[in-house]
């Protein structure tokens, strides 16, 4: 059966590709506005969206992508075309690519989607006040991002204080966050991951196995597999592994880690006694199904002590086929 709001995902996804593209070539080459080649079909958007190709190297092609962008910055080679916005004209994408970007937004906090015409009705509206505050607000956090594309050290970061009715404009150097201990010397923060991504053949299997998952965790924080080894698994509240209970047993160490999840959600109810389905597990496992990674807390034993150690969290890139 079809998903209504990965329906209105996937629509908007579309039209978000189809606008962004065009308006970004239009910033780039301002005479292509004039033949009307910067239009972007909705069967190119697809095909860009569902391309294998681009998954595998997205990561490599942005990260190109900004480089060549940087450096075209540096040198004062990249001339780009300023496009005032205009919510009135049907044919310029303006509207619909404002609309695709906010709806997508919206959904993401579980709040409906509009059309174009309640996103143009909004944006006549909302004007006066993205001149003010959220203009101010938006161009200091780019102006922080630019920072972080560059590579910039801490230091030269500024927090802002604002209120533009007094008027006051104070700015601070921000503080390193919060470290907490690891295995040995390593330390982390609550920005750090652990990275695993999984493998064609195994995903092609329904995903890495719980076993396979556990021996590269070991290998990924750099610590003697025969000294440590992982003592808890667990997704949010859910436990999906323990040493103590689990280390022998064959039948949960050779599940997909997708599919030890979706278990664990699903003993969870049953634990709890409910009485048939219950739409909020049904809620999580649908979520879990669409996404594109997952992020495990994991704690480390030592063998011989018994000591455990916390490791940042363990994000499981999935690969769609």
């Amino acid at each position: 059966a079809s998903d209504p709001q990965q329906e209105k995902v996937n629509e908007n996804l579309l039209s978000f590709v189809q606008n962004c593209a065009r308006l970004r070539i239009e910033a780039l080459d301002p005479t292509s506005k004039e033949d009307g080649s910067t239009e972007i079909s909705r069967e190119e958007a697809e095909a860009f969206l569902v391309e294998d190709s681009y998954c595998e190297a997205s990561k490599k092609g942005i990260d190109d992508l900004m480089e060549e962008s940087m450096e075209l910055v540096r040198h004062k080679r990249l001339d780009w075309s300023q496009t005032d916005f205009e919510k009135d004209d049907d044919s310029n994408g303006h509207v619909e690519f404002v609309a695709a970007a906010s709806n997508l937004r919206a959904i993401c906090y579980g709040i409906a989607p509009v059309d174009s015409m309640e996103t143009r009705r909004v944006a006549g509206q909302i004007v006066p006040a993205m001149i003010t505050t959220t203009g101010l607000v938006s161009a200091l956090s780019c102006i922080e991002l630019l920072k972080l594309v560059q590579n910039a050290p801490l230091r030269r970061h500024r927090n802002a204080f604002i209120n533009l009715a007094l008027p006051f404009f104070a700015f601070t150097q921000p503080v390193p966050a919060e470290t907490t201990p690891g295995v040995g010397d390593q330390v982390f923060t609550l920005w750090d991951r652990t990275v695993i991504k999984e493998s064609k053949k195994a995903a092609a299997k329904g995903g890495i196995k719980l076993t396979k998952l556990l021996s590269r965790i070991v290998k990924k924080i750099g610590v003697d597999a025969d000294s440590f080894r992982v003592a808890t698994v667990s997704y949010g509240p859910y436990m999906i592994y323990a040493s103590f209970m689990h280390e022998d047993d064959e039948e949960l160490l050779n599940t997909p880690i997708w599919a030890a999840v979706v278990d664990a959600l699903q003993a969870e109810e049953e634990f709890e006694g409910r009485d048939g389905p219950d739409a909020s597990t049904d809620a999580q496992v649908g979520s879990l199904k669409r996404k594109r990674f997952v992020d495990l807390s994991v704690v480390i034993e030592n063998v011989e002590s018994g000591d455990e150690f916390e490791i940042p969290p363990v994000r499981i890139l999935r690969i769609v086929l």
